[in-house]
């Protein structure tokens, strides 16, 4: 099943024709401070903000999207983007200065939504599309034995947080090689399930342990971390896949 796009719209007063869309999920709110309190509970693919709202303006909202950024950082990453829609050059010109996202009002948002929202069953880094499971890879690995091999993947379900922890305690610690091989291991089980998506990031992950970069090492597990459970999501998505 394709992955439903989440989308907030901050401000629009219920303006913005988007009946048709069904494809995607919105949600409305008319203020800064109803955002953020959404914006903690749940997670959206984008968020659209008018520049100026009931409460505040977007860029101030921005600061507060990046503070919930920072502090759900190593929870549940939030990595929606915000755009900002501008009625004016001076609005467009302060969302510049403060290097945030914005589309001109008298342009079609609602082409642009299509367009940024478009999520494929897989997903891609660069040029190149990367499976999020390779069913097809799996299935031949295990001989088609899909009743074995589900069981064996729900187990890694149940107990892939430990081994998240197993690269995160000695990272925070600036032990870098005991993160670095708890990194192999879990990249070594990913590589089994064929979940490529989260194997890539793993190999990159590894990467910025062997630099002994601790933030960028923390920034890539938290996306490890993320595309885990984007994985999670999939394969529940897919149940159908384990039927012989």
């Amino acid at each position: 099943m394709k992955h439903k796009p989440n989308i907030l719209l901050i401000g629009f007063h219920n303006s913005l024709n988007i009946d048709s869309m069904t494809q995607i999920a919105f949600k409305n709110c008319n203020t800064g401070q109803e955002a953020i309190e959404l914006l903690i509970d749940e997670n959206f693919d984008l968020i659209i903000s008018k520049y100026q709202l009931d409460d505040q303006n977007a860029i101030e909202l921005n600061q507060s999207v990046k503070s919930v950024k920072n502090y759900c950082a190593n929870t549940i990453p939030k990595n929606n983007k915000l755009l900002i829609i501008t009625t004016n050059p001076e609005e467009e010109q302060l969302c510049k200065d403060n290097k945030t996202l914005f589309f001109p009002e008298k342009l079609n948002l609602k082409s642009l939504i299509l367009k940024l929202i478009d999520l494929p069953r897989e997903i891609k880094r660069g040029d190149q599309k990367i499976a999020i499971i390779n069913f097809k890879d799996l299935f031949k690995r295990v001989d088609n034995n899909r009743e074995f091999i589900q069981t064996v993947i729900e187990k890694f379900f149940e107990i892939w947080k430990s081994r998240i922890d197993d690269i995160q305690t000695p990272l925070n610690n600036g032990e870098f090689k005991l993160a670095k091989d708890a990194a192999h291991k879990l990249k070594g089980v990913l590589a089994n399930f064929s979940m490529e998506a989260a194997r890539t990031t793993i190999i990159e992950l590894e990467k910025h342990i062997l630099d002994n970069d601790q933030e960028l090492s923390v920034q890539k597990l938290n996306q490890l971390i993320a595309d885990i459970e984007n994985t999670h999501k999939f394969y529940l998505d897919n149940q159908d896949q384990f039927k012989s």
